[in-house]
């Protein structure tokens, strides 16, 4: 079993080939990033060859997240250079450098946002500008800290956001790129408000393949916007990583569990991203400070975590997201039940109060739950309730199987063959051979069935001793 916080991993040139990605599915990872702003779509057609072939070899159900690069800026090509505190750069728009110490920036729009005295931060804020002059081409910054300045990196004002398109004529193709590659999710990045979730979401209406659509929380529009974002999302991504870029870090706790906890309210998944096992990009084991944080993310009752660079261009991916399994399971094993239970909220509607019904039943018994689902409905709330006792959920459908993949203590079975006709009753029944099968249910376990009824439309629920 995998543990009920999913792990997905970045794929990159340390982990984009069969074995490695086979290895990281065997040691937990239940879901796949591809990182649309690197490599080409021969590379991500590659990727995805290989993570459904990895999976099918192991009969797992894995998930694959196309993370479109959105309205942001970045640097140019130019030779990367060294600067020290003290010292003055230009930057010019440009998509290639014109001379030595000069930062080349394709957005027009930057110079017409920034302002002297304004605080330009690079990269992932290793090094800080101030603004010392502006004109329309170009702008002289001072550097306030020492570094290296290399190119196509973030560029981010403090205290702006940037009046870009959500999507670009590249990010429609890279749209497009995970449409026809029928891509379980598409993460979207800078969102600012439920308008840019909904542009996606008609721009793939009527497609034949639609990927569910993942807001990425990493601007100060999008918090403001929390809500109304996750409830126009399939789910939403914690980017720790720009949100430190435009919030005070000493914040950034407070702001990834109140976004988690929304999310959590609306039944939406939650993933958290960015330095999650950050020590392991050059090392074997973690830090004490990665194991505390992958450990409080269990406490805060997230869905998934998201290692990016760590299994991307890290020298131990496989490493990497066993450890991150060992630590999950280590402090899910010490979650004092209340926490969970304390977080539950049960909504007025009336399948709602069946899945709480359902689960609080399960977990009272110390049974496993088995559920047949094709719609889709009963699943996610479940999860919502953040179950402490497994949860098996058996479809026909290959694309709810994988979008199960970053919830909370679902395990998704995906029993194929018969499609969309095997009734509620048949299906719960062919799961309950699988998962015996698969030895994930034993001699002596109670499990619970739950399906409906056919013709009726009446939910029941069945108690049973395996034997």
């Amino acid at each position: 079993m995998k543990p009920r916080v999913k792990i997905l991993a970045t794929l990159g040139p340390s982990s984009g080939d069969f074995e490695t990605v086979r290895r990281m599915i065997r040691e937990g990872a239940s879901g796949f990033r591809i990182n649309y702003a690197h490599g080409d779509a021969r590379t991500w057609d590659l990727y995805v060859k290989i993570v459904r072939e990895a999976s099918a070899e192991l009969g797992e159900t894995v998930s694959v997240i196309g993370d479109l690069p959105g309205p942001q800026v970045r640097s140019g090509d130019f030779e990367g250079f060294s600067v020290t505190r003290g010292d003055q750069v230009r930057l010019e728009h440009a998509s290639t450098s014109s001379g030595a110490r000069t930062i080349p920036v394709p957005v027009r729009e930057l110079f017409i946002s920034l302002e002297p005295g304004d605080v330009v931060l690079y990269g992932d804020g290793e090094i800080s500008l101030r603004v010392l002059s502006v004109d329309e081409h170009s702008s002289t910054l001072l550097v306030l800290n020492d570094g290296v300045v290399k190119p196509r990196k973030k560029i981010v004002v403090q205290g702006k956001e940037i009046s870009l398109p959500m999507l670009s004529g590249r990010d429609v193709e890279l749209l497009n790129h995970a449409v026809s590659n029928q891509l379980t999710y598409v993460a979207l990045s800078y969102v600012r408000s439920s308008r840019d979730v909904e542009l996606v979401r008609n721009m793939l209406r009527g497609r034949s393949f639609q990927p569910r659509v993942i807001a990425k929380i990493e601007t100060r529009s999008a918090y403001l916007n929390l809500k109304e974002i996750a409830e126009s999302s399939d789910a939403v991504l914690v980017a720790r990583g720009d949100l430190g870029l435009h919030f005070p870090l000493e914040e950034i706790p407070l702001i990834q569990k109140n976004i988690v906890s929304v999310a959590d309210s609306l039944g939406k998944p939650s993933i958290v991203a960015t330095q999650v096992m950050e020590s392991m990009i050059e090392n074997p084991r973690p830090s004490r400070s990665d194991v505390v944080d992958v450990y409080n993310s269990v406490y805060d009752m997230v869905d998934a975590v998201m290692l990016t660079n760590e299994t991307a261009v890290g020298k131990y991916p496989v490493e990497t997201v066993k450890w991150t399994r060992r630590i999950i399971e280590t402090a899910e094993s010490r979650l004092d039940p209340a926490i969970p239970q304390r977080s539950r909220r049960v909504g007025t509607g009336l399948m709602e109060k069946y899945a709480h019904g359902l689960l609080s039943l399960a977990e009272s018994l110390n049974a496993k739950i088995l559920v047949y689902t094709k719609g889709n409905t009963v699943p996610p709330l479940i999860s919502k309730h953040r179950p402490l006792v497994p949860v098996y959920v058996g479809t026909s459908s290959k694309v709810i199987a994988e979008a199960l993949t970053i919830y909370y203590g679902l395990t998704p079975v995906n029993l194929g063959g018969a499609g969309g006709d095997m009734d509620y009753e048949k299906g719960v029944e062919e799961l309950y051979r699988v998962v015996r099968e698969k030895r994930l249910i034993d001699i002596g376990d109670v499990v619970v069935k739950a399906y409906v009824k056919s013709g009726t439309g009446v939910h029941e629920i069945i108690i049973e001793e395996v034997k």
